[in-house]
């Protein structure tokens, strides 16, 4: 029969008859001496030294990305803003238009309250219309300027420069960008002639 002391005899490790006893007490010492462990220590601080720069470029890039992302945003609905009035005022033309005529058919009329009150209105709506960046294109005794006029006729040679001589219809820039052009009777200035 097999007794209890005999196989506690079998299951006690050889190093500790052998005086190792101090080796297997250490756990701080890795299995190659306490160097190692020291260097182990300094691979990790390395390791994790790289990651945290890593993770701080990473963290850059997202902070870039979403600037980039806000800055696109706010410049689309910009856009989007700008779009929007830019149909509203091109629908709104005609209506400036028949003010336009209405005024001019009137013009000897001043004392009339109903012209003043005309004019008034659309001055008001000039004015409004301009603190949204719409601003009328003058036109006569400039010079022909094909980028915001139109001519629709010309008088006398087409040799020397041509000036605007007449304004058949106003033209219009929205925050500079033409929203229609000025159209226009061109000629010679006749001061050169």
């Amino acid at each position: 029969m097999i007794e209890k002391d005999d196989i506690l005899e079998e299951t006690e490790p050889d190093n500790l008859e052998n005086g190792n006893q101090a080796e297997v007490d250490s756990g701080l010492d890795g299995p190659d001496g306490p160097e190692e462990n020291v260097e182990e220590i300094y691979e990790q601080a390395e390791q994790l030294e790289r990651e945290k720069a890593q993770l701080a470029q990473q963290l850059l890039r997202l902070k870039a990305d979403f600037e980039n992302f806000r800055r696109r945003t706010k410049n689309q609905m910009e856009s989007i803003q700008l779009d929007a009035n830019e149909k509203l005022l091109k629908d709104l033309l005609p209506v400036l238009d028949n003010f336009e005529r209405a005024l001019q058919a009137q013009k000897d009329q001043d004392e009339d309250p109903f012209y003043q009150g005309v004019q008034m209105v659309y001055q008001g709506l000039m004015n409004t219309l301009s603190n949204h960046g719409l601003t009328p294109i003058s036109a006569v005794g400039q010079l022909f300027d094909p980028n915001l006029h139109e001519a629709v006729a010309m008088e006398g040679e087409g040799d020397n420069p041509l000036y605007v001589l007449a304004q058949v219809q106003t033209g219009y820039l929205l925050h500079d960008k033409v929203l229609r052009h000025t159209k226009v009777l061109v000629g010679q200035n006749e001061e050169e002639e």
